[in-house]
């Protein structure tokens, strides 16, 4: 039986980019409770490294709570954490922390670390581990409270509130190379390794 590779994500972006690129692939959300790993390190100043190892860790468990059901697959699972000043920023939970996210980064540089690896029997097969320097320009209080007001719902789902696929690029004066990664999955580092392996053509 041919081997079929399984997205460990609902995430529309990522089942989006994934998709673009021809791949014949299958979505399953993980339910795999992330707040086990955040915990962690939501207690302590970070660094690069220390955030590297979270979002192994993170995307390792979402794909191996799909992993254990479909043992022969390849499970690709991904995660991704934003890092400014020692501090690691989640989804905001609630228009406040939303806001003052945006506020912190405003005129600042940060990090976008982005995980994507695969799994087969529960095991890792691969991983790659991307980090993205993002600049956000200077933004007014009116101006983002103008853009949270635009973004709805749609703010409590990305990391620090903004999303560059739509008017989240308007926050930003530099962003990282890895168009990919930013979003939150490393395309062509994935597709390099499922070519290699003989998974995809």
């Amino acid at each position: 039986m041919k081997t079929k590779i399984i997205l460990a994500s609902k995430s529309n972006i990522r089942i989006n980019l994934l998709k673009n690129t021809g791949v014949p692939f299958t979505s399953i959300g993980s339910n795999y409770d992330e707040s086990i790993i955040q915990t962690e390190y939501t207690k302590v100043k970070q660094n690069i490294e220390t955030v590297k190892t979270m979002v192994y860790k993170l995307a390792l468990e979402k794909a191996k709570n799909i992993s254990k059901d479909h043992q022969e697959d390849i499970v690709i699972g991904c995660d991704q954490v934003l890092l400014f000043d020692d501090k690691i920023f989640l989804k905001p939970k609630s228009i406040k922390e939303s806001v003052s996210q945006l506020k912190q980064l405003s005129g600042n540089i940060h990090n976008l670390v982005t995980g994507t690896l695969c799994i087969k029997n529960e095991r890792e097969v691969w991983h790659y581990i991307s980090v993205q320097e993002m600049k956000m320009r200077k933004l007014s209080d009116e101006y983002i409270g103008n853009y949270i007001k635009s973004m709805n719902d749609k703010v409590f789902s990305v990391l620090g509130g903004y999303e560059i696929e739509t008017i989240g690029i308007n926050l930003f004066e530099k962003i990282g190379k890895d168009l990919f990664s930013i979003q939150g999955i490393s395309i062509l580092e994935l597709l390099v390794f499922l070519r290699s392996e003989g998974y995809i053509e």
